[in-house]
């Protein structure tokens, strides 16, 4: 599928240009901030490259780099020295959807699925998906991209076990009647939810849960 290869391709070229050894210190940085907004990146974690893409995606896409006031990405878009064409396309990228979704559809007969987003209910048709990663009901957060009319995921992906998704249901459910609230903090919450857990399963998700949320486990 040329659209997809051409997708990738874009993809590739804005990592390419802000993670590699001339932002090493700029990444470091960034980890920092990441870890102390309750991200998780110690090498032993369960679900290591999984984090790890998240933060990267977390990286490009939202953190300002440090004295610029830019994201990566706007960096790219105004620093990159690419075409009027390809400008279009990554300021797009811009308009990207970071929440969880909820898979309401894998089709067996082509390369898209359905999903929706838990925060603001909205349905998405997301194009050129490996169908071998999702299942219908599959609880994942990620990244949506507009392109070439349609979305399609960033890459990066934190999928959730049946045993959590309870209670991230209730905790979106509640910070959608005050308003929204801060998505990225909740997802993170989530992210570090599964890590604890993933340590101590013999546990019951509620009692972890509870457990963390008053400070007594980490």
């Amino acid at each position: 599928d040329g659209g997809k290869m051409e997708f990738q391709e874009y993809m590739e070229r804005l990592r390419a240009a802000f993670i590699n050894d001339r932002y090493a210190d700029e990444i470091k940085r960034a980890k920092e901030e990441f870890i102390a907004a309750g991200g998780e990146l110690g090498n032993g974690v369960e679900g290591y490259q999984e984090v790890l893409d998240i933060f990267f995606d977390w990286y490009i896409f939202e953190r300002r780099q440090s004295g610029e006031g830019f994201t990566p990405l706007q960096l790219f878009i105004r620093d990159g020295g690419i075409s009027g064409e390809e400008k279009k396309i990554y300021s797009c990228f811009e308009n990207s959807i970071h929440s969880a979704f909820v898979v309401k559809k894998a089709y067996t007969s082509a390369i898209n699925i359905k999903v929706t987003d838990m925060f603001s209910k909205n349905k998405y048709l997301v194009d050129s998906t490996s169908k071998a990663l999702f299942e219908k009901g599959d609880i994942v957060e990620a990244r949506l991209l507009p392109f070439a009319g349609g979305y399609r995921f960033s890459g990066a992906f934190c999928f959730y076990p049946d045993t959590i998704c309870g209670i991230m249901k209730a905790k979106i459910k509640e910070a959608r009647k005050k308003g929204g609230g801060n998505s990225g903090a909740l997802l993170a919450k989530f992210r570090k939810l599964k890590t604890i857990w993933s340590r101590c399963s013999n546990m019951d998700i509620k009692k972890v849960h509870a457990l963390m949320e008053e400070g007594l486990i980490a």
